[in-house]
């Protein structure tokens, strides 16, 4: 431990000082004699900083034992007067017996963890050939070779290969992907693969310990290991592909670690690493999270995971269906803001720009150019707004739609359809 010197050094300190001797009984109270010198200033503050280290080490272990657990680590200690803070720890262990906790949740959960190359064709009009676009991470789900990454990882790719950790290259074929989500399913023809364990993301707590693992930057640097905590959950961030909750961590992610693990201290997998916020505003809707630091003010240490209890169900209906199946109206919106309102003279709601042909909402009347203000009685403002309401239906429901059309206000019951017909 380092211990910043806050002892006040007084050279005008009096001859003589009382002190106790710190016992009950009635024998005379001891009084040391402290002369004006370098000497006995320096031995007196030997002596304070043996106390405070004795003092230090009791309260560190003292600290760590109450809860039932160890923390081991790093302490930093900076003095303010009487009080002493934590500038920075990282935990290493949950009990005395085991001191190499991350090291452990490596073994168990890097085989399971893959590197993703993809290629995309080019061609200049007399020669094709395949040109490296990317690479990424993944992991290993299932036995039989179902590989779970980002969507944004083999998003346009025309041939995907994965990288395992026994050394083997192979071809995979995509058996699903979901934009919103940022998910996607791949599968090898490889069979008893080493598997990665899904924990329950519900149970996380801001503090709890994080361990990413994944191939950030590549080949290169396969099976990088970083290690760090919760530090929020439930962020909402809105990306390319529309609102996101994610859980944000200070463990170090990078390009490239897109699609592997977040792992807890048993070695299960609570979220699939996604993006990382490098900086706050002048980003634009190409740099969603500032990842190029356009005119925007640096942050460090904020990774995102999708929680591996949402990611769960998507996985499931990619595998099932190669899709995922969402309740839809069949239309193109777009937001009407206040601002909007006010310039146009039409209600703040969500603009109708298109109405698919043989769609539910055409079915229902709609047209473009209609606003929607309500759904089910509840005000409708946003996009965002509208896409929470339906998600909370079935494909199949009927919803009672409010909308505003050239001044008139129109009540229409929509029979809400699959995303997958829209798509």
């Amino acid at each position: 431990m380092n211990f910043d010197n806050d002892i006040n050094k007084d050279n005008s300190t009096e001859n003589t000082q009382e002190i106790s001797s710190g016992n009950n009984d009635t024998q005379p109270i001891s009084r040391v004699e402290f002369r004006s010198n370098k000497k006995s200033v320096g031995r007196m503050v030997k002596r304070f900083r043996r106390k405070m280290f004795v003092y230090f080490v009791v309260v560190a272990l003292v600290s760590a034992l109450v809860g039932g657990g160890v923390v081991a680590g790093v302490m930093k200690y900076s003095g303010i007067g009487s009080q002493q803070v934590i500038n920075r720890y990282l935990p290493l262990s949950s009990n005395d017996n085991n001191p190499s906790l991350i090291a452990n949740i490596a073994k168990i959960v890097s085989p399971a963890v893959v590197g993703i190359d993809t290629s995309v064709a080019y061609s200049n009009g007399y020669k094709s050939a395949l040109v490296p676009q990317g690479s990424g991470s993944g992991i290993i789900f299932n036995s039989q070779g179902y590989i779970v990454t980002n969507y944004h990882v083999i998003n346009g790719a025309s041939k995907i290969t994965v990288n395992l950790t026994d050394g083997r290259k192979l071809p995979a074929r995509l058996i699903g992907k979901d934009s919103k989500t940022d998910l996607a399913v791949l599968k090898i023809d490889a069979t008893n693969l080493p598997v990665a364990k899904f924990g329950d993301s519900s149970k996380l707590q801001v503090g709890d310990l994080a361990v990413a693992i994944g191939n950030p930057l590549g080949e290169s640097f396969a099976g990088t290991v970083t290690a760090g905590i919760i530090s929020g959950l439930n962020r909402n961030l809105q990306s390319d592909y529309g609102p996101v909750k994610l859980i944000q961590t200070d463990a170090a992610i990078n390009p490239g670690n897109s699609g592997g693990p977040l792992v807890n201290s048993k070695a299960e997998v609570i979220g699939i690493t996604s993006v990382k916020l490098t900086s706050t505003g002048g980003s634009s809707g190409a740099d969603p999270f500032g990842i190029f630091q356009s005119q925007g003010t640096p942050v460090e240490g904020m990774g995102f995971a999708i929680p591996i209890n949402e990611a769960k169900p998507i996985i499931d209906q990619l595998i099932s269906h190669g899709y995922v199946e969402r309740p839809a109206m069949g239309i193109a919106v777009q937001s009407v803001t206040q601002q909007d309102a006010q310039q146009y003279n039409i209600p703040v709601g969500v603009y109708v720009v298109e109405v698919q042909q043989n769609g539910a909402a055409d079915k229902a009347g709609f047209k473009a150019g209609d606003i929607i203000t309500a759904i089910d009685g509840t005000q409708v403002k946003t996009f965002e707004e509208l896409q929470n309401i339906l998600y909370k239906h079935k494909v199949g429901d009927k919803v009672n739609v409010t909308l505003w059309r050239d001044g008139k206000t129109l009540n229409l019951q929509v029979q809400l359809q699959s995303s997958a017909n829209t798509q």
